[in-house]
Parts: structure tokens; sequence; C-alpha cells
């Protein structure tokens, strides 16, 4: 039972805590030729500056473009 316990408590204290796991299409980008920034959240406050598409990507798609991650989101 100690380790049922502990098993579940490894498991989701990222998540109570905040902390977040991504999946292959997690992360958001602004679709443009000066973006460069890539978001966890799609209401992040780097993204209200976008005036293109906004595309929800995986995050190896988002790095082979050549985006880094936002510094609101730092």
């Amino acid at each position: 039972m100690k380790k049922l316990i502990i098993i579940l408590g490894i498991t989701t204290l990222p998540t109570l805590h905040g902390f977040k796991t991504l999946t292959a299409s997690d992360i958001y980008i602004c679709v443009s030729n000066t973006a460069s920034k890539y978001h966890y959240s799609q209401n992040c406050r780097g993204l209200i500056r976008c005036t293109h598409t906004i595309s929800k990507v995986s995050l190896t798609n988002a790095k082979s473009r050549g985006y880094s991650l936002c510094g609101w989101e730092d």
C-alpha cells in the first residue's frame, strides 16, 4: 500500500505544483516571417501581438523551425 501511495504521489505531484507535461501538440506559434517564439498557452501574453495565424504544433516542430521559448513563459 505504501508503494502505491508513493507512486501516486510522484505521478500527481508535478501537476499539483503547476508543472506542465508537454505532449506532441501542446505548443502554440504565431505563423509569420518575424515570429520566433513558441508558447505553452494560446492565451500567452506574448501571443497578443500576433496578427497572423496562431497554430498548434509539436515542440519538435517549433524548435526545428527555429522558435525558442517565449520570455513570458520562462
